[in-house]
């Protein structure tokens, strides 16, 4: 009788050693498997997400001012004049002036859309004023789709003119024209500063503004925006001599990095030298 308990003591003890060792190494090997299969693709999805979002955004960025694609002094529309500098050097987003819509003058042509198409960019008007049965005023240029778009009135004695907005997810970008005239420029300013306080987002500002950088006008813009453009003439094109046209944006220089910015050669394209400006921020 002794012995069958000695004998059966040592078969339970066998037993139930085996069978904690079984357990302890299903229980090990199960969270191993889900610590592989659930936990470190989470992990890495996570470490990707953060890398993503803390890698600066680039950005090229053109400003051009096209009249109409008529380049310096021809009478005839050709897009392909301004279509050539925007394929060359291939901008993420291009804010245009002097463009017409459905004119007599451009033959009843959507420039805009024409131009977009002739480049393979997406087209966005913004009119200005109605003009010959259509319509004349900036337009932009952008590889992706913005998330909206509007534009806003701005003075002008001669012409009204416009501010165009297009939101992307990480940046909006303003395009405008300005007029000949300092009391409208002055108060597009004021219409300006008033449409940048809406975002939180970094804008990036370009555009046509019939003023010299030590106007009134661009030294009021500069008290809350950066130049980002080079210290350079614009305009004429076939031997540039004043500069009236800019990129500016809303970071401060510790919060970007301008990594080119330069006017183009391109005097058979426009009256005005077309602006190209890369950052990273």
């Amino acid at each position: 009788m002794v012995k069958f308990l000695i004998v059966f003591r040592s078969c339970f003890l066998s037993i139930t050693r085996s069978s904690l060792f079984s357990f302890k190494r299903f229980f090990m090997k199960s969270v191993f498997q889900i610590t592989y299969r659930w936990f470190l693709p989470l992990a890495c999805l996570l470490l990707g997400f953060f890398s993503i979002t803390a890698q600066a955004e680039e950005l090229s960025i053109m400003s051009f001012n096209i009249r109409n694609g008529r380049g310096l002094n021809a009478p005839d529309v050709d897009l392909e004049r301004p279509a050539e500098v925007i394929r060359q050097y291939s901008p993420d987003i291009a804010g245009l002036q002097e463009l017409d819509r459905f004119s007599k003058r451009c033959g009843n042509r959507d420039i805009p859309a024409d131009l977009g198409k002739a480049v393979g960019m997406k087209s966005f008007f913004a009119q200005a004023i109605s003009f010959q049965g259509g319509a004349y005023g900036v337009a932009s240029l952008a590889k992706c789709e913005p998330i909206r778009t509007y534009h806003v009135p701005l003075p002008g004695k001669e012409e009204r003119r416009t501010l165009q907005v297009l939101e992307f997810p990480t940046f909006v970008f303003f395009n405008t024209h300005w007029s000949l005239t300092k009391e409208s420029r002055l108060a597009s300013v004021e219409i300006i500063e008033a449409e940048r306080k809406k975002f939180t987002k970094p804008i990036f500002l370009c555009g046509d503004f019939n003023a010299f950088p030590d106007s009134e006008e661009i030294q009021k813009l500069m008290s809350t925006w950066t130049v980002i453009s080079p210290d350079a003439p614009t305009f004429p094109a076939n031997g540039p001599k004043i500069r009236i046209d800019y990129v500016m944006t809303t970071l401060k220089k510790d919060a970007i990095k301008v990594e080119s910015a330069e006017v183009l050669n391109a005097p058979a394209a426009s009256d005005h030298a077309p602006i190209l400006v890369r950052v990273r921020f």
